[in-house]
């Protein structure tokens, strides 16, 4: 009888401790969703962000080039009026 009862509360106990479990678990997950989405530390050290490494620095061609190539007869029967 001793045993019977001992394993009973056992049982109960280990019951409890599930469902105590699950209600934690259920608190964090509507916590989390609440909570705002970034956490500010005072002591964190800030992060700084280093400029791009350049590896072309002539990408873009020289003006005399991209002028040489137009051809600026298509722009006399332009009419400015349509732009405003």
């Amino acid at each position: 009888m001793l045993a019977k009862n001992i394993f009973g509360i056992l049982i109960l106990l280990f019951n409890m401790a599930g469902l105590v479990f699950f209600l934690y678990l259920g608190t964090m997950a509507i916590l989390k969703k609440i909570s705002p989405k970034e956490n500010i530390q005072e002591d964190a050290v800030p992060i700084v962000k280093k400029p791009p490494i350049i590896l072309k620095d002539n990408i873009i061609p020289d003006e005399d080039d991209l002028l040489k190539d137009m051809d600026l007869s298509d722009l006399d029967n332009l009419n400015l009026d349509d732009f405003e």
